[in-house]
């Protein structure tokens, strides 16, 4: 018993004392924030952004200019469908806090896939259309008119990519009973 309480004392010793360790709290060594570290990265973030919006830009005139000399629409369908996406996905950086995958399916399944078959669902039926019929001016394709008007923004397309990389990267690990 006497080994015990004096290896207990051996091990309290090096600590301190708790009287004079609460007097004296500003001595206790903290670890260093990177404050910079946060705000670097929210530039470097910024200027991605800047880069995605010039190089998305120069994409589209080109899309436009090929549209306006082979009068084929398909390019352009994909282009307002995908560069939202892209958009979206890029934004989502901002909320995910850790880097390794922790799905969360419900966000993925009730919410990324539906915007997904919305927001591709013109694209894929011109596509479609184009490739399997034998006339190239068979234009008769069936779009809603509320699909058509709601992906004419491009909402669906930035909200699946959004919820496609918080639905990867932001799971929570669910307890074990």
């Amino acid at each position: 018993m006497e080994r015990a309480i004096k290896a207990e004392e051996k091990a309290v010793v090096p600590m301190g004392s708790p009287i004079t360790l609460g007097q004296q709290p500003n001595n206790l060594p903290r670890p260093k924030v990177d404050w910079w570290s946060k705000y670097v990265w929210k530039l470097l973030w910024i200027v991605g952004l800047f880069a995605i919006i010039i190089i998305s830009y120069q994409l589209e005139q080109s899309i436009r200019q090929h549209v306006a000399t082979t009068f084929n629409m398909l390019p352009y369908f994909w282009f307002h469908s995908i560069v939202p996406a892209v958009f979206g996905a890029y934004i989502a950086l901002l909320f995910v806090k850790a880097w390794s995958v922790k799905l969360d399916l419900a966000i993925i399944l009730c919410v990324t896939i539906p915007c997904l078959l919305i927001a591709f669902y013109g694209p894929v039926i011109f596509t479609i259309v184009l490739n399997t019929t034998s006339t190239p001016d068979s234009n008769n394709v069936l779009i809603p008119l509320w699909m058509h008007e709601v992906n004419s923004i491009g909402i669906p397309s930035v909200v699946a990519g959004l919820t496609l990389i918080v639905g990867l990267f932001g799971g929570t690990k669910q307890a074990k009973k």
